[in-house]
C-alpha cells in the first residue's frame, strides 16, 4: 500500500496572499527598479531600528521620537480615509494612495531627527552632523521618488504625504520641546518618574552625556581593573 501524500493540483490549492508590509514589486529586468525597492524598505529597517535603541538605551528622548513617529502613521491613515484618492494603478499595493505613507513617514523622520541633531545633540563631531543632514533629507527624498517610480503613488500624493511628515515632524518637535518647559519641567519630571517609567529603566540622559564615550570610557576602565587584578593573581 502506498503512503505517499496525495498531490495538490493547481486547481485545488488556495490562492497565496502577499504580506504587504514587505512586499515590494519591481521591474527585475530594471536596475534602478530594484534600487528603488530597497529605497521602499527604508521605512520598515527604521522601525527596527527603533526597537533597538530604545530597548538598549531606554532613553525617553528615543521613546518620544518613536510615539511621534507612531502618530505620524496614525493621521496618515485618517488622512488616506478622508480623502480616499486611488493609487495609480490598482496592481500596485492596496487601499488608497493620498497620501503617501512611506513619504510621510520618512519626511517627518527626516524633519525631526535632523532638528534634534541641530538643536538638542551637543556631542555629534561637526563633520558627523552635517553629513546626518545632508543624508536625512536626501533619504526622504530617495524614498519619495522609488514610490513614484514604482508606479505607488503619484507625484502629487508624495508631494503632499512629504509636506504632511513635515508639518507633524516639526509640531512633535516643538511639543517634545514643551514637555521640557512646561511649568518648570514638572512634565517632563512626572514623565520620568511614574512607575511605569521606573518599570522599564526610562532615563533622560542623551541630552546631557555623550552615551558612547561614557560607555566605551566605563568599558575601559573595567578592562583595565580586570587586567591588573590578573596581574596581581599572577604575582602571588
Amino acid at each position: 500500500m502506498s503512503c505517499a501524500a496525495p498531490l495538490i493540483t493547481g486547481q485545488d490549492a488556495s490562492p497565496l496572499a502577499s504580506l504587504s508590509i514587505t512586499h515590494v514589486s519591481y521591474d527585475p529586468s530594471d536596475p534602478i527598479s530594484l534600487v528603488a525597492a530597497y529605497l521602499s524598505l527604508a521605512p520598515q529597517a527604521l522601525m527596527a531600528i527603533y526597537a533597538v535603541l530604545i530597548f538598549s538605551h531606554r532613553e525617553l528622548e528615543i521613546i518620544l521620537a518613536f510615539a511621534g513617529q507612531l502618530g505620524n502613521e496614525a493621521i496618515n491613515y485618517v488622512l488616506k480615509r478622508v480623502i480616499k484618492e486611488a493609487r495609480p494603478t490598482n496592481l500596485k499595493g492596496k487601499g488608497y494612495g493620498m497620501p503617501s505613507s512611506h513619504t510621510q513617514f520618512m519626511f517627518f523622520f527626516a524633519t525631526y531627527i535632523s532638528l534634534w541633531i541641530a538643536v538638542r545633540n551637543k556631542f555629534l563631531p561637526k563633520p558627523v552632523k552635517s553629513l546626518l543632514l545632508l543624508s536625512l533629507p536626501a533619504l526622504a527624498v530617495g524614498v519619495a521618488w522609488a514610490r513614484v517610480y514604482l508606479h505607488y503613488h503619484t507625484v502629487k500624493q508624495v508631494l503632499v504625504g512629504s509636506g504632511a511628515g513635515v508639518v507633524i515632524g516639526l509640531g512633535w518637535f516643538v511639543a517634545t520641546a514643551l514637555m521640557r518647559s512646561i511649568a518648570g519641567g514638572k512634565l517632563w519630571d512626572f514623565i520620568l518618574e511614574n512607575e511605569i517609567a521606573k518599570l522599564f529603566y526610562v532615563k533622560d540622559e542623551c541630552t546631557v552625556v555623550d552615551l558612547y564615550r561614557r560607555d566605551w570610557e566605563e568599558w575601559w576602565s573595567a578592562r583595565v581593573q580586570s587586567k591588573k587584578a590578573a596581574e596581581g593573581k599572577k604575582g602571588l
